[in-house]
C-alpha cells in the first residue's frame, strides 16, 4: 500500500477556528496561540528564496540556507523572542568595471527568511561555507523539564 503525503497549508481562518476550539480550555497558552498564528501569517505571505534545508539528528536540528553569490559581511543571523531570522542584503556592483553580465541566474537581491523556534531551542553556531550558511540549533531541556529516576523505598 502506497502513502502520500500531502502538503495543506493552514489559512488564517482556519487557525482562528482551531483557537475557538482550543482556547476556551487552555489557560497560560496565548502566547502560544500568538506565535502559532504569527508563524501561519509569514507562511502565508512568505516567498521561496532562499531555498533551504532542515536536518535533524538526535537533539539537533540542522538549517542550510544556499546562498551562492553572498558574502559573509552580506548576511546576518538574530534570534530574537523565539524567532530565527536570517537577512541577506545584495551586493552592490559598481557600473565601473570592465566585466559586463549578460545572463543572470543566480539570484541575488535583499531577503528575509524567518523561523519560530520552539519553546527550549537554542542557536548554538552559524557558518557560512562554499554558498551555504548552516545554521545549528539544539533543543536544552531545563534541569526541571529532565527525566528523573524515582528511587523506590
Amino acid at each position: 500500500m502506497r502513502t502520500e503525503i500531502v502538503k495543506k497549508e493552514i489559512t488564517p481562518g482556519e487557525y482562528q477556528k482551531f483557537r475557538d476550539v482550543f482556547f476556551p480550555f487552555s489557560v497560560g497558552f496565548d502566547t502560544f496561540f500568538d506565535r502559532l498564528n504569527s508563524t501561519a501569517e509569514h507562511c502565508h505571505s512568505a516567498n521561496t528564496f532562499p531555498p533551504y534545508n532542515i536536518l535533524k539528528s538526535h537533539n539537533k536540528t540542522y538549517i542550510e540556507v544556499a546562498l551562492a553569490g553572498y558574502k559573509r559581511n552580506n548576511i546576518e543571523v538574530t534570534v530574537e523572542d523565539g524567532v530565527l531570522s536570517i537577512a541577506g542584503n545584495k551586493e552592490i556592483v559598481s557600473e565601473d568595471t570592465e566585466i559586463r553580465q549578460t545572463y543572470k541566474g543566480i539570484a541575488n537581491r535583499n531577503f528575509i527568511r524567518k523561523f519560530s523556534l520552539g519553546e527550549y531551542i537554542e542557536v548554538n553556531s552559524a557558518e557560512f561555507k562554499d554558498g551555504l550558511l548552516i545554521v545549528e540549533l539544539e533543543e536544552v531541556l531545563p534541569p526541571e523539564k529532565k527525566p528523573k529516576q524515582i528511587n523506590i523505598k
